[in-house]
C-alpha cells in the first residue's frame, strides 16, 4: 500500500478542498436566490392573508357556446352611486355599496370574527365566523354566491364577505375594495 505523499498529496488534498468549498458557495447562492425569490412573490401580492384566484373577465354582450346552449356573459358595471355623501352612517354607505356593484349584501368583520358592519342588519355570529375562518384558513375555498376579500385599516385585518346576486363571480374587483377603503376611511 502506498501512501501518497510530498506534492502529489499536497495537490490532491488543495484540489479537493477547492472544490468543496466552490460546492458550499455554490450551495449558499442557490439557498439565497430562493429566498429572494420568495420574498419578492409576498411583495407583489396585494391581499397578504390570501392568494387570489386567477379571475377571467370577458368582454360585454359575448356569447359562449357549451353543449347546453349559448350563454350570454357580461362584465360587471357598476352603478353611478355616491356610496359615502348624504349617508347616515357606514351601514348606508354598505347598502348604497351593495346597490352600485349589484350585491343582496356587503357585510365587514374583524379577522377574528366580530362585525364591524353591514348592509342588510346583523348576520348571525355563525355566518360571520364562518366567513371569516374560511377566509384566513382555506383561501382555495369559495362558498358558491359569496365574495370574500381583505382589507387593511389602521392596522386591523378587516375580512369582506358580498353575497351575490351572479353565483359565477366569486372574486370581488379592485374597486368594490377601494371603495370599501373609502368607507371605512371616511366613517371609522
Amino acid at each position: 500500500m502506498s501512501i501518497i505523499t510530498g506534492i502529489d498529496g499536497t495537490v490532491l488534498i488543495l484540489g479537493t478542498g477547492i472544490a468543496i468549498a466552490i460546492c458550499i458557495v455554490a450551495g449558499l447562492a442557490i439557498k439565497k436566490i430562493r429566498a429572494t425569490a420568495r420574498g419578492n412573490s409576498a411583495e407583489i401580492s396585494a391581499d397578504r392573508i390570501r392568494i387570489p384566484l386567477i379571475v377571467q373577465k370577458s368582454p360585454v354582450g359575448t356569447t359562449e357556446e357549451f353543449t347546453h346552449g349559448t350563454v350570454f356573459i357580461s362584465a360587471l358595471h357598476p352603478k353611478d352611486i355616491d356610496c359615502i355623501h348624504g349617508k347616515a352612517d357606514i351601514s348606508e354607505s354598505l347598502e348604497a355599496l351593495a346597490e352600485k356593484y349589484s350585491l343582496e349584501e356587503i357585510t365587514l368583520a374583524t379577522a377574528d370574527g366580530l362585525l364591524l358592519a353591514s348592509s342588510l342588519g346583523a348576520p348571525s355570529a355563525d355566518v360571520i365566523s364562518r366567513y371569516c375562518e374560511i377566509y384566513t384558513n382555506n383561501p382555495g375555498i369559495r362558498p358558491p354566491g359569496i365574495m370574500l376579500f381583505g382589507v387593511e385599516h389602521e392596522g386591523s385585518s378587516l375580512v369582506g364577505f358580498a353575497k351575490t346576486k351572479d353565483p359565477p363571480r366569486q372574486e370581488p374587483g379592485q374597486e368594490l375594495i377601494c371603495e370599501t377603503i373609502d368607507i371605512l376611511n371616511w366613517w371609522i
